[in-house]
């Protein structure tokens, strides 16, 4: 049974009176089926055929042959298929029937994409778009941009072949276009099931299913998609259902293509049951007819299974000799070349340029990205172990000296933070990742926490700082309270530095009301030295500060005011600055805001635990699992200083994560990610997959030092509950421990002591303390020192983790190298570096560093060498250093 569009041309033919208005409805109802029934739509193009050229119709003559030329490569004719093609392309030229030519050049593309051969197949694609672009054919583009998503999927471009598959879907959703529809669901189907995004995947197969016809190859193809995807969720039995449905009808469609699937999906299920000896029967079927029909992509995954059948029956060469022939195979289709025309096609044969330069730009922004990460993950993790051993000290009741000193480390590690946290929230506001929150907040309650949190700097410059609101301004308004608390800090804050006597005032003021929006005017006034005229300009540029003598005094990145411009400006307001060299500046911002609800506003109150929540942390089983030793020191210290009684594992990979919760029950994991063999994602997923039911609920929390929100987001979809940024502070790390753990399953046991939680710090004032070493030491203790105090037992204990962890990565190093393993070389020396950091180690004697860094560059091998050589040697003297110290 034919569409209904069918029978309606059908019927519409009869009323016509010109022959050439019955040809070109004639090809209009060849058009209709021919994805349906390929032998009657060739019936009706030898008919078009023959009376357009009795009458000298050209462009019936030319399209019946387009037409002809299709339906042979639905039949797997590519060769009939391309000459006829060029015959058609013959007479589009000489008569300039354009409509027509890019028509011939999206078959000719479809015919070599099948054939293996993109580069050509994509010059074509580039072909049809120009031309249809030149026409203004908003659909007709869609459908070659529908070809040209299928190409980067072939080239394994999964993200650029769903952008112009979803580009393509809002054309053909708008034009209503049934058919093109079944096919772009088909092909959003195939690209969310090579993404593992199995539910997508099915419901777009459903889609395509939904709107085909029966026995059409559009309903063919639906059909073993959703095959396909049971297969993947190893659904056997539906996926057979879908797959036999599939053989079916491609023996009544004469589908090349459907008969292929079939036979290839259903030998995959057999070999996935053990039954090697019927999958091969399936495989062998399936690849007579892919190489009879040289269909070289379907050939080179035959071959892949041929090597994985053979290999599981025992027959090795043959095996071999398969895999051998996949590799061959897949090195013709997807040769350089292939991507190198790919890349470099401008329209009329190439790409046009603004698509280059959009790929250039996408990569540079991807780089930049990529490097603020590393940067950011680099300097918190040695950050997380100074503001939290900073912390440990503070809480032992230091003498007053040393309480200074350790202030002022807070002070500058507080410092560091703010500058990461500037450039990290400048990189998302280029990359357009900040979103803007609506919800209710308390005016008055963000001004008194501005004030308060710089009253102290202040107080100490002997300065004053105060704020006023309008009385006619709502206490309670609608918008982001986190971001306008940071403009202000930033505006108050820089207030406070440049300003040596006088005062700053934060004033908000009401100028404009209606029943929607109050718009409210926050100016920053202080005292201090004013901005010359020259920068009053560009003072809100990036990385710009007024001189270089004000940046080397004042310091600071020179993003806040760019950050706070570019906030402002997203929540729809506007600022500006006046200023008087040597009299003072004022920063003036305007932001409409909606009138709010103050039973709304969320309680934000400071994080307290009481003495049940500590009774039920010293009844908690716990996994840290970071390969960072003074990492897990600096874990497991904290949260012992607050319950002694907490059960506490280590595990310092992935690997071994995943061994110790399916040997013992854990009541929450603090996972790393960056680590060594296995990193915390693989190790989540695996956990979520494989583990019983109880290890599969298991609450997980992603420790580190990546705090990009694209990060945290993968994180959280590789299976993690929830992530606790380094460096932590102690109270963030209770929260969210207790807010994820089953505090009444835990309420009910008993609390284990043992020697090790039992233990308590002596005041060793009686012991030596561990002598500065002299210039000709390789070590410096000075931070043990002032971690372990005079403890000469805990000084041993973290000698000996670092004499029993670092040999191992250093022959990792050596290993790695003599392998040509440079990722295994790069994240061994990654977790030496930090190790020998806190043995005092330099990094001008170890270049661990250095080594780190050109792990990233295979040709510098013997470089590398040179600096293991000299790494050896520096390591074993710090180890034998050491050794005398703990005897």
């Amino acid at each position: 049974m034919y569409s209904d569009k069918y029978y309606e041309l059908k019927k519409l033919y009869n009323t016509l009176q010109s022959e050439t208005e019955q040809i070109d409805c004639l090809i209009e109802m060849s058009l209709e089926i021919r994805y349906q029934d390929t032998d009657e739509a060739l019936v009706l193009t030898k008919e078009i055929l023959e009376r357009s050229q009795k009458i000298n119709y050209i462009k019936g003559t030319g399209r019946g042959l387009n037409n002809k030329g299709a339906i042979c490569w639905l039949k797997g004719e590519y060769n009939l298929g391309l000459e006829t093609l060029r015959e058609a392309l013959v007479i589009a030229k000489d008569n300039q029937i354009e409509d027509l030519k890019a028509r011939i050049y999206n078959n000719m593309g479809n015919i070599y994409r099948d054939l293996g051969d993109l580069s050509t197949a994509f010059k074509y694609y580039q072909w049809a778009l120009e031309i249809n672009q030149e026409l203004e054919d908003e659909l007709a583009q869609s459908a070659v941009m529908m070809s040209i998503s299928n190409i980067h999927f072939d080239l394994f471009d999964y993200d650029n072949a769903l952008e112009y598959a979803n580009r393509c879907l809002k054309i053909f959703l708008k034009y209503e276009d049934h058919k093109r529809l079944v096919t772009i669901y088909h092909s959003l189907g195939n690209i969310y099931l090579k993404k593992e995004d199995k539910e997508n995947a099915l419901v777009h197969f459903k889609k395509s299913l939904e709107l085909s016809e029966p026995n059409t190859i559009g309903n063919m193809l639906a059909n073993s998609g959703i095959g396909k995807v049971y297969y993947k969720q190893k659904i056997f039995d539906k996926a057979r259902k879908y797959l036999n449905k599939v053989l079916e009808q491609s023996e009544e469609l004469s589908s090349i293509e459907g008969t292929i699937i079939s036979h290839f999906y259903l030998g995959r299920i057999l070999f996935d049951e053990g039954h090697y000896d019927q999958a091969l029967q399936y495989f062998n079927t399936a690849y007579v007819l892919a190489n009879e029909h040289s269909r070289k992509h379907d050939v080179m995954s035959i071959h892949e299974m041929y090597a994985k059948v053979y290999e599981r029956i025992g027959n090795i060469q043959e095996a071999y000799e398969n895999l051998k022939k996949y590799e061959q195979l897949k090195d013709s289709i997807f040769q350089q070349n292939t991507f190198d025309k790919l890349r470099n096609l401008q329209i009329r044969g190439e790409i046009d340029y603004a698509i280059k330069e959009k790929e250039f730009a996408e990569k540079s922004a991807k780089l930049k990205q990529q490097f603020i990460t590393n940067m950011s993950h680099e300097i918190r993790t040695p950050m997380n172990a100074i503001v939290g051993m900073t912390r440990l000290l503070k809480e032992k009741e230091p003498r007053e000296d040393q309480l200074k000193y350790l202030n002022a480390i807070s002070q500058s590690a507080d410092n560091l933070l703010v500058i990461i946290n500037d450039i990290l929230d400048f990189s998302k506001i280029e990359a357009g990742k900040i979103n803007i929150e609506q919800i209710d907040f308390s005016l008055k309650g963000i001004l008194k926490n501005v004030v308060q949190l710089l009253r102290f700097k202040a107080e100490e410059k002997g300065i004053t700082i105060r704020f006023d609101i309008g009385a006619n301004i709502p206490d309670t308004l609608i918008g982001d309270p986190t971001r306008v608390s940071q403009i202000l800090m930033n505006l108050a804050g820089n207030s406070v530095k440049f300003t040596e006597k006088g005062g700053i005032q934060i004033i908000c003021e009401l100028i404009h009301a209606n029943q929607t929006e109050n718009k409210i005017a926050f100016h920053v006034i202080d005292t201090g030295i004013g901005i010359s005229e020259e920068y009053v300009q560009k003072i809100f540029e990036s990385f710009t500060q007024a001189g270089t003598d004000v940046a080397r005094k004042y310091g600071g990145t020179g993003l806040g005011l760019t950050i706070s411009k570019q906030l402002v400006e997203l929540m729809n307001g506007t600022i500006e600055v006046k200023s008087k060299l040597g009299e003072g500046t004022t920063f003036t911002f305007t932001i409409p805001f909606q009138s709010g609800d103050q039973a709304h506003i969320l309680n934000k109150e400071t994080f307290t635990y009481s003495d049940h929540d500590i009774d039920i942390l010293n009844k908690t089983k716990l996994l840290i699992v970071d390969d960072n030793e003074f990492n897990t020191i600096l874990a497991v210290d904290t949260l012992k200083s607050i319950a002694p009684h907490i059960q506490i594992t280590e595990a310092a990979s992935g690997l071994k994560a995943i061994e110790e919760v399916n040997t013992q029950p854990f009541d929450i994991v603090l996972m790393d990610i960056q680590m060594p063999f296995m990193n915390g994602i693989e190790a989540t997923k695996l956990i979520r997959e494989n583990g019983s039911p109880s290890v599969r609920n298991l609450k997980i929390l992603a420790m580190t030092a990546n705090v990009m929100k694209n990060d945290i987001e993968k994180y959280l979809k590789s299976g993690m509950n929830d992530h606790i940024p380094k460096p932590f502070q102690k109270e963030e790390l209770l929260r969210k421990i207790l807010k994820h753990i089953d505090k009444e399953k835990i309420a009910t046991r008993e609390i284990i002591t043992t020697a090790d939680n039992a233990e308590t710090e002596e005041s060793s004032s009686s012991q030596p303390t561990l002598a500065i070493p002299d210039d000709t030491k390789i070590t410096d203790p000075s931070f043990l020192i002032s971690f372990a105090g005079n403890n000469i037992d805990k000084q041993k204990k973290y000698i000996n983790i670092f004499l029993d962890s670092a040999p191992k990565l250093l022959a990792q190093i050596g290993i790695g190298l003599d392998e040509k393993n440079f990722e295994n070389v790069k994240i061994s020396a990654h977790s030496l570096k930090t190790q020998l950091k806190y043995m005092g180690v330099k990094e001008e004697l170890s270049h661990v560093y250095e080594l780190e860094q050109m792990a990233s560059q295979e040709n510098r091998q013997q470089e590398m060498q040179h600096l293991y050589s000299n790494l050896k040697v520096v390591c074993e003297k710090a180890f034998n250093e050491l050794r005398t110290f703990i005897q």
